[in-house]
C-alpha cells in the first residue's frame, strides 16, 4: 500500500497499539471455540438459557491520541479510550440499558442501531449524561456511533463500535471459531512526525486517506495474523462503520458457506465469494478452510485495500 510515506511503513515497533489493545490476535479478536473461550474482555462469554435478561453497559466519551498503525497517531474521539469502542453483546429479547458518561467539554451521544426507540434518546450535551433503555427485539450485528452534530466528524474521528444481538435459539450452524472485524476510515495526511490531523474537507468529499480494520493500518498484517484451525467453522461478526464508503468483504481462497445480511438468521445467503456492506450496516460471515496457510481478507475494492483495508487469517491444523 502506498497512501502514506515510506517513512511510516509498518514495523513491529509501529503497531504497539495492536499489541496492547488487540494483542495477540488470539486474545481479543482471535477465534475461539464458542463452547470454551471468550473474547478477552471485549465480548461476553457464551450465553446459557434463552430467557431474556437485563443487560447494562456504561461507556465513557473521551479524547485520546491513539496509534493508527504504521507509526502514525491521531487525536481521536473515543468510547472508553479505544477505536473501535468495546463490543457489546446481548441476546435477542434482552432488556438493554445504555449509559454514556461524557468526560469532555464537547457534545457526544451514542446511537445503537439495534434500538427501536425515538432518536431523541441518543444525543447528549457536555453537562448531561446519556441514558436510555430498549428491548433487543431483532437479532443481528449492529453499528453504534456518536449521534452528536456533526455526526460525520464524530464517526470519522473514531466514535463507533459493534453490538451483537445473539439469536434466541443460537446460530443455525452451531458453535464456531469467532472473530470481530470493524471497518473504519481516517481522513488526513501524516506530518513529518507521523501525526494525522483530521481533514473535514476530505470527510465531506468521502475521500479517506486510510481504511482500516479494528482501528489501525496493518492491524492484522502477516506479523500479527488472526489464527484459526482448519476443518472448523469460522464465524466473522462484521460491521462497516464508514462513515462514507461501501465495503465489499472478501477472503481470498474462501467461499462463504453462509452470509447473514445484517447478521439476521432470517436473511441468509449461501455459497458466495464476497458481500457488500453499506456504511452503518453489519453482516455475519461463516466459512471453513481445510488447508493450512495464510488467507488474506480485504475490502475487495482495489483502492480501498490499497489504503489499508486488508489483513491476514492464518489457518493451522
Amino acid at each position: 500500500m502506498a497512501s502514506y510515506p515510506r517513512k511510516f511503513s509498518a514495523s513491529a515497533g509501529s503497531i504497539s497499539l495492536a499489541k496492547e489493545r488487540f494483542r495477540p490476535a488470539r486474545r481479543r479478536f482471535a477465534v475461539r471455540a464458542a463452547a470454551a473461550l471468550a473474547f478477552a474482555g471485549m465480548l461476553a462469554g457464551p450465553f446459557g438459557a434463552a430467557h431474556a435478561e437485563n443487560r447494562s453497559f456504561t461507556l465513557t466519551a473521551a479524547r485520546k491520541r491513539i496509534s493508527i498503525g504504521a507509526g502514525m497517531t491521531y487525536d481521536a474521539w473515543t468510547y472508553d479510550g479505544v477505536v473501535p469502542g468495546p463490543v457489546l453483546r446481548v441476546r435477542q429479547n434482552d432488556d438493554v440499558t445504555i449509559h454514556l458518561d461524557n468526560r469532555t467539554s464537547e457534545a457526544h451521544g451514542i446511537e445503537i442501531m439495534a434500538a427501536q426507540i425515538s432518536p431523541s434518546h441518543f444525543s447528549g450535551d457536555p453537562t448531561a449524561a446519556v441514558d436510555y433503555s430498549f428491548k433487543a427485539d431483532v437479532p443481528g450485528v449492529f453499528d453504534y456511533h456518536c449521534s452528536a452534530i456533526p455526526v460525520l466528524d464524530h464517526i470519522a474521528s473514531g466514535m463507533y463500535g459493534m453490538m451483537i444481538v445473539e439469536p434466541t435459539k443460537g446460530w443455525a450452524d452451531g458453535p464456531a471459531q469467532e472473530l470481530t472485524l470493524i471497518q473504519g476510515e481516517f481522513y488526513g495526511r501524516p506530518n513529518d512526525k507521523g501525526f494525522v490531523a483530521a481533514d473535514h474537507e476530505a470527510m465531506l468529499a468521502a475521500n479517506p486517506n486510510f481504511i482500516v480494520f479494528n482501528g489501525a493500518v496493518s492491524r492484522f498484517g502477516a506479523s500479527n495474523p488472526i489464527e484459526i484451525k482448519t476443518g472448523k467453522l469460522v464465524r466473522v461478526f462484521f460491521v462497516n462503520a464508514g462513515p462514507n464508503l461501501i465495503s465489499t468483504f472478501h477472503i481470498s481462497g474462501v467461499i462463504f458457506s453462509t452470509v447473514y445480511q445484517s447478521g439476521n438468521p432470517a436473511d441468509a445467503l449461501h455459497d458466495i465469494p464476497s458481500f457488500t456492506v453499506a456504511p452503518g450496516q453489519g453482516a455475519v460471515f461463516e466459512f471453513t478452510v481445510n488447508e493450512p496457510g495464510d488467507y488474506r481478507f480485504s475490502d475487495s475494492a482495489g483502492a480501498h485495500s490499497y489504503k489499508g483495508a486488508l489483513g491476514t487469517i492464518r489457518a493451522s491444523q
